[in-house]
C-alpha cells in the first residue's frame, strides 16, 4: 500500500510558477552581459560608420513655389453641377502637390534637359571610402571591352525614374508656398533639376487650363443647343395639352367642383341620419311580436281614438257581466262592439306599420341616390386633379429647362469671353543655388543609430539568454526550486590545471578565506541540523557528475576532523575521484577491497598527516557497484566504522545518474544534495531531489557550489566574506582566486 505523498513533494510537483522581474533583476542581467552588449554596440557602430563612409555623398538644391488659392477661369464640368459652392483648398493644395510628383511632370523635365544630363559625368564624386574592398567584393577593374550602346528608350525611362525619385514636396505651413527639393549626387545638376521642375509645373498648369477652357467651351455649346431643343419641346408638349383638354382655369373649376362635392358629402349625412333613424323604427316593428307593443305606432292619433275605443268597449263589457248572462242580447251587443273596435284597432296598427315601412324604404332610396351623386363629384374632382397635376408636370418641365438653358448659355458667353486670357496659379518665388554641403550621409547621425541598434539588439539578446537560462543561480533558486534549506554556498576555487591548490588542503592553508568560511558555515549547519541524534553517517550526491561533490566532501571532512575523528569515503566506484585529491595522488586499496575482503581495513584507509581525518578511497572499481553497496557486508560495514569514527563522510555517485545514492541514503543519518551554480539545471536537481524523497531520504539540504557572486549577482544571506572581513552585501567573494570560470549553460 502505498504511502500518501509528503507536503514537500507536493510543492515539488506543483507547476512552475515564475516571479515577474524587477528593475534589479534587469540591471543584473545586463551588468551580467555587459561585455557582450558592449561588443554588439562597437559592432553596430563600425557597421553604421563603414556604411557612411561607403554612401556616395548625396547634396539638396531647393526651389520656392508659389501656388495661389483661386478658381479657374474656365467653367469645368463639376463647376456646371456645382454652381456657386465654395472651394476645398486643403483637397486643391492636395491635388496640385500630387500633379508636382507626377510623371507628365518629370517627363517635361526630362524633355526639356535632355537625356544626356542625367548621364554619370567623369567627375563625379565617389565614396572616399569602399569597406567592400576588404573582403574582396570590390568594383571590378576596367576592362578594354567595347562598351554596348545605351537604349534610348530604356535610357529616357530611367531619367524620368531618377527625377521622380529625387523629388521632395515640401509645404510650408500656414503660406502658399511650396518646397520643391532635389537630391542628387551633383550639386550643380540638382540646383538645374529643381529650377527645371519648377517651370515645367507651370508650364503644364498653363496647357492644361488652355485645353480645358477649349474642351468646356466646346461641351457648353453642345449642350446649350441640345438644351435648346429640350426647351422647345417641352414648350409644345404643353400647348398640346392645354388645347387637348380645352383648360382655361384649372384653379376656378377646382374650386367650383370642390364646392359641389362638400354640399353633396353634407346632404349624404343627413340622408344617412334619417334612414339610421327610420331603420331603428323598422327593425322595432319587424322585431315585436304584437303591434301595440310597439310605442312609436301608438303615438299615432287614429291608433289612440281606436284604442281609446276598445277600452271603452272593454269597459261596458265587464259592466254587463256582471248584470247579465252571456246570452243576453245586450251582453251579445256588447261584445260584437268590443270585437268591431279590436278589428279596428288591428286594422289601423297594421296601416301605421306599412307607413313606418315605406318611409324606411324611402330613406333608403334617397341615401343610394345622394351616395350615387357624391361618387360622381369625385370622379370628377379626381378627373380634375389628374389633369391639374399633369399640366403641373409640363410646367415644371419647362421652368427647369428654361432656367437650365438659360445658366448654359450664361456661362457659355463668359467662358468664350475669358478664353482667350490665361494665367498661370503659380509662379517661381526663389530659384535653387547650388548646395555647398552634403546631406547625406550624416557620419555622425549614423554612428549613433548603429551603436543604438547595437546597444537594443545586445540588451534584447541579454534579456533573452537570461530567460533561456534554467540553472540554479544561487540560494533564492535552491529554495524556492527545490524546497531545500541552503546550508551554504562555496566560492569556486581553481583547478590543479590552472595552478590551484589540493581541495583537501586548501581549507587549512587557507583558513582566513571566503572558501573556508563557507565550510565551516556548512559544517555548523550540518552538526545544528540535528538536535536530539548527532549525524555520524553524511551522503553527500549530487544531480550529475563534475557538480563538485567531491571537493566539498574533503573540506567539511577536514572542517569536521578539526573538532572529531573523521572518516572520509569514496562511494563512487564507477569514478572514483578522491585520491585525486590527496598529496599523494596515488590509487591504493580501498572501500571494494574492504567489503570483498580481500584487504584488512588498516590497509584500505590512509590518515591526513596532522589531523583526525582518515580517507578511504574507492579502490579498484568493481564490475556491480550497486551490488556491494547494497549488499549486507557493506552496511554491517559501515555500522562498525561508525562506532570507531565520530562522523563517516560518504561521497558517492549522482543521484540522477544512477542508483546508488538511494540505496545508501537508507544507511545514513543525513543528505547534503549539492548544486553547482551557473551549472546545474534545475529542472534536473528536481528530479533528483524528488528521487530521494520518495523514499524518504534524510535531507539536511543543500549547497550552492563554485559560486561566482560578482558574475551571476546571486548568493545567500545578507553578507559575504572577502579575505578577513565582512562585506554588506549580497553574496560571497573569493580573493585568492580572481579567475573566471565559462558557465555552462542547459
Amino acid at each position: 500500500m502505498n504511502s500518501a505523498p509528503r507536503p514537500d513533494e507536493l510543492e515539488l510537483d506543483a507547476p512552475e510558477q515564475r516571479e515577474l522581474p524587477n528593475l534589479q533583476d534587469y540591471l543584473r542581467i545586463l551588468f551580467r552581459y555587459k561585455w557582450g552588449i558592449a561588443a554588439l554596440m562597437v559592432v553596430g557602430g563600425v557597421i553604421a560608420a563603414l556604411r557612411a563612409l561607403s554612401e556616395v555623398p548625396l547634396y539638396d538644391a531647393t526651389a520656392t513655389l508659389l501656388i495661389e488659392r483661386q478658381a479657374a477661369r474656365f467653367v469645368s464640368i463639376e463647376e456646371v453641377y456645382r454652381g456657386s459652392q465654395g472651394w476645398d483648398f486643403g483637397e486643391y493644395y492636395q491635388t496640385q502637390y500630387e500633379i508636382l510628383r507626377s510623371r507628365p511632370i518629370a517627363e517635361r523635365v526630362v524633355d526639356k534637359l535632355g537625356v544626356e544630363a542625367f548621364r554619370p559625368k567623369p567627375g563625379t564624386r565617389k565614396p572616399g571610402f569602399d569597406w567592400r574592398k576588404l573582403i574582396g567584393r570590390g568594383e571590378p577593374e576596367p576592362t578594354s571591352a567595347p562598351v554596348a550602346k545605351p537604349d534610348p528608350k530604356a535610357e529616357r525611362e530611367g531619367a524620368i525614374n531618377a527625377v521622380v525619385g529625387s523629388l521632395n514636396i515640401l509645404p510650408v505651413r500656414n503660406s502658399q508656398l511650396v518646397r520643391l527639393r532635389m537630391r542628387g549626387p551633383d550639386p550643380e545638376f540638382a540646383a538645374t533639376l529643381a529650377n527645371a521642375h519648377a517651370q515645367a509645373y507651370i508650364e503644364e498648369m498653363l496647357e492644361g487650363r488652355l485645353q480645358m477652357t477649349q474642351t468646356a467651351s466646346q461641351w457648353l455649346n453642345e449642350r446649350t443647343k441640345g438644351l435648346r431643343e429640350k426647351l422647345e419641346s417641352s414648350e409644345k408638349a404643353l400647348q398640346e395639352f392645354r388645347d387637348r383638354e380645352r383648360l382655361l382655369d384649372v384653379e376656378g373649376v377646382d374650386s367650383l367642383a370642390s364646392t359641389e362635392l362638400g354640399l353633396a358629402s353634407e346632404r349624404l349625412a343627413e340622408a344617412r341620419r334619417d334612414r339610421v333613424d327610420k331603420q331603428a323604427l323598422y327593425d322595432q316593428v319587424r322585431s315585436s311580436k304584437s303591434l301595440d307593443e310597439v310605442p312609436a305606432l301608438l303615438v299615432s292619433p287614429l291608433v289612440q281614438q281606436y284604442k281609446q275605443s276598445m277600452i271603452s268597449a272593454e269597459s261596458e263589457v265587464r259592466e254587463l257581466s256582471q248584470r247579465y248572462g252571456a246570452r243576453h242580447p245586450k251582453m251579445a251587443e256588447a261584445n260584437t262592439k268590443l270585437e268591431t273596435a279590436r278589428s279596428s284597432l288591428a286594422r289601423q296598427l297594421k296601416v301605421a306599420a306599412n307607413a313606418v315601412e315605406s318611409e324606411y324604404r324611402a330613406a333608403v332610396n334617397r341615401e343610394n341616390s345622394l351616395s350615387g351623386e357624391l361618387g360622381a363629384a369625385k370622379g370628377e374632382l379626381q378627373s380634375l386633379n389628374r389633369k391639374q397635376y399633369e399640366l403641373k408636370s409640363l410646367e415644371r418641365e419647362v421652368d427647369s429647362n428654361r432656367q437650365l438653358y438659360e445658366l448654359f448659355q450664361n456661362r457659355f458667353k463668359e467662358t468664350a469671353a475669358s478664353g482667350g486670357v490665361q494665367t498661370a496659379n503659380a509662379r517661381l518665388v526663389e530659384n535653387a543655388q547650388i548646395p555647398n554641403a552634403q546631406v547625406w550621409p550624416n557620419k555622425r547621425r549614423a554612428t549613433m543609430i548603429g551603436l543604438l541598434i547595437g546597444l537594443a539588439i545586445g540588451i534584447a539578446l541579454a534579456l533573452i539568454l537570461d530567460h533561456m537560462d534554467n540553472t540554479v543561480k544561487g540560494a533564492e533558486d535552491v529554495e524556492k526550486r527545490l524546497g531545500l534549506a541552503v546550508l551554504g554556498l562555496v566560492p569556486k576555487l581553481k583547478s590543479l590545471e590552472e595552478g590551484g591548490e589540493l581541495p583537501i588542503s586548501y581549507f587549512g592553508a587557507h583558513p582566513q578565506s571566503s572558501f573556508s568560511e563557507a565550510i565551516r558555515t556548512i559544517r555548523t549547519g550540518v552538526l545544528l541540523s540535528a538536535v536530539d541524534e548527532t549525524h555520524k553517517r553524511i551522503l553527500i550526491t549530487s544531480s550529475v557528475p563534475s557538480e563538485g561533490k567531491t571537493t566539498l566532501s574533503m573540506n567539511l571532512a577536514t572542517a569536521l576532523s578539526h573538532m572529531k575523528k573523521v572518516l572520509l569515503i569514496d562511494a563512487d566506484m564507477r569514478r572514483p575521484s578522491i585520491h585525486k585529491g590527496l598529496p599523494d595522488q596515488r590509487q591504493s586499496p580501498g572501500l571494494s577491497e574492504y567489503i570483498t575482503g580481500e584487504r584488512k581495513i588498516s590497509e584500505c584507509m590512509r590518515q591526513i598527516d596532522g589531523s583526525n581525518l582518515y580517507v578511504m578511497p574507492a579502490g579498484i572499481a568493481p564490475p556491480n557497484p550497486l551490488e556491494i553497496l547494497s549488499s549486507r557486508k557493506f552496511a554491517e560495514s559501515l555500522e562498525a566504522l561508525s562506532r570507531a569514527f565520530d562522523h563517516v563522510i560518504i561521497d558517492c555517485a549522482p543521484a540522477c545518474a544512477v542508483s546508488d545514492a538511494l540505496v545508501l541514503s537508507k544507511l545514513v543519518h543525513g543528505v547534503v544534495y549539492v548544486v553547482r551554480s551557473d551549472s546545474t539545471q534545475w529542472q534536473v536537481a528536481k528530479s533528483g531531489v524528488k528521487r530521494l524523497r520518495r523514499i524518504d531520504a534524510p535531507l539536511i539540504g543543500a549547497v550552492v557550489n563554485q559560486v561566482v557572486p560578482r558574475r551571476t549577482g546571486y548568493a545567500y544571506g545578507k553578507y559575504y566574506y572577502h579575505g578577513d572581513a565582512y562585506y554588506s552585501d549580497y553574496g560571497y567573494a573569493n580573493t585568492k582566486s580572481k579567475s573566471r570560470s565559462k558557465t555552462k549553460r542547459a
